[in-house]
């Protein structure tokens, strides 16, 4: 029985050529297409999505007209220790530096591609990075650097990298430590993590200012106690502050650099399920077109009797 379907099958494919032959790449194709692009998202949607306090972790944004969105996630380095003492909701927050595009490492001559990040010991509590082997000097001492695993073995091997010196194209740096390293499906990875150069007021935006909120509240509450919240501190000015989830953060933020933008994915995903709902359309036409010939062709034999 088998084998007289398969027969069946071939002969209606060899009888129907090219609509098959639509059908079958238009399937392939669409299918491909699609599944590239849902593994493309989840690829996307899962950045942060590690850390044993994912579901609490939140960046602060602030208002600045000189954005296209409205808004920025560059804040004063003083606010994260503020929003800690002035809200009970928060559990942690840390203020740091991120890393950039082309940053770099120069070792006896050659360059490596590196990523710097600049926090305080709150960063270590937050993100779950502990300290290997050395001190926390790093953190005091802006001249110092910790280094992760990873990167320690592909710049010196097996050697213990502590006592090292490395510059990043404008200065000399000591590694003092060895920390484990963050996964790179972050959006605050990072090779090397120091302290910050100076103490930055009120007045300068340049950092991040991550929270983490404590498990079980209101977070819609929160958001709004914290959008009615001003602050003035030595001339500076902050109010409306929002929050965005730091697993959203990758794929919300138009600041964040990437060479496909998330929206173009989603497009490209549609556009393979479209494909594929074309070729099955193809098909059951076919199908229909077909059951109607063999319904005119019963239908005459009757007629003739045979």
């Amino acid at each position: 029985m088998l084998l007289h379907y398969l027969k069946i099958a071939f002969r209606n494919m060899r009888k129907y050529k090219n609509q098959t032959l639509i059908s079958v790449v238009g399937l392939a194709v669409g299918f491909t297409c699609f599944s590239l692009a849902t593994l493309w998202i989840r690829y996307e949607m899962t950045f942060d999505s590690f850390h044993k306090n994912a579901k609490q972790l939140y960046v602060v944004y602030r208002p600045d007209t000189f954005k296209p969105s409205g808004y920025s996630r560059s804040t004063p380095n003083p606010l994260a220790a503020y929003l800690k003492e002035t809200f009970p909701e928060i559990a942690n927050a840390t203020s740091l530096t991120p890393s950039y595009s082309g940053e770099k490492v120069i070792l006896d001559g050659v360059e490596f591609p590196a990523l710097y990040v600049r926090s305080d010991s709150s960063f270590l509590r937050m993100f779950d990075v502990k300290i290997v082997e050395g001190s926390m000097d790093f953190l005091i001492n802006s001249n110092h650097l910790a280094i992760t695993r990873e990167k320690a073995r592909q710049l010196f091997g097996y050697e213990n990298p502590i006592g090292k010196t490395v510059n990043n194209g404008w200065r000399d740096f000591t590694i003092c430590a060895i920390v484990t390293e963050m996964h790179k499906r972050s959006t605050y990875a990072f090779d090397f993590i120091g302290a910050f150069r100076d103490t930055p007021g009120w007045n300068f935006f340049g950092e991040n200012t991550i929270i983490e909120l404590i498990s079980g509240i209101n977070v819609e509450a929160f958001e709004k106690k914290l959008y009615e919240h001003e602050i003035r501190r030595d001339n500076g000015h902050i109010s409306k502050m929002t929050i965005t989830p730091l697993t959203k953060l990758r794929y919300t933020d138009p600041d964040i650099a990437r060479e496909v933008k998330f929206q173009h994915i989603l497009i490209f995903s549609l556009s393979g399920l479209l494909v594929v709902l074309c070729s099955l359309f193809n098909y059951l036409t076919l199908f229909i077109s077909r059951f109607r010939m063999r319904q005119k062709e019963l239908a005459l034999r009757m007629v003739c009797g045979a």
